[in-house]
């Protein structure tokens, strides 16, 4: 079945069987984070997973434990955009899927 080049998937389609089949496993766990995070950011934004991305995003979450800390991750992303820059030095531009996760997350803390 061939797919539309329009068709919008939270992961490439061929690499959700590998994921749930072992392949997660075989990732570094800051590779597994950074995965789960922009898969979040994406279902937060109102993407709807299929029944295998589902599975996919639960164990990601399940391997990331307790090394998985969205609080954590804000801070860092937060240090990293408001810190102070060095001389010479351009600020850093987040792609935009970071920076909706970023001020999602820093409307929360103020609540």
């Amino acid at each position: 079945m061939a797919q539309s080049l329009k068709e919008e998937h939270l992961f490439v389609p061929e690499k959700v069987e590998w994921m749930l089949n072992g392949g997660l496993e075989t990732m570094q766990a800051s590779e597994r984070q950074m995965l789960l995070v922009m898969a979040e950011t994406k279902i937060q934004d109102g993407y709807k997973p299929t029944k295998k991305e589902k599975k996919a995003v639960e164990r990601l979450r399940a391997l990331g434990g307790e090394d998985y800390d969205a609080q954590e991750i804000c801070a860092k992303v937060r240090m990293m955009v408001r810190g102070r820059t060095k001389p010479d030095t351009a600020p850093l531009h987040l792609p935009p899927a970071f920076e909706r996760l970023r001020r999602r997350l820093f409307r929360s803390d103020k609540e």
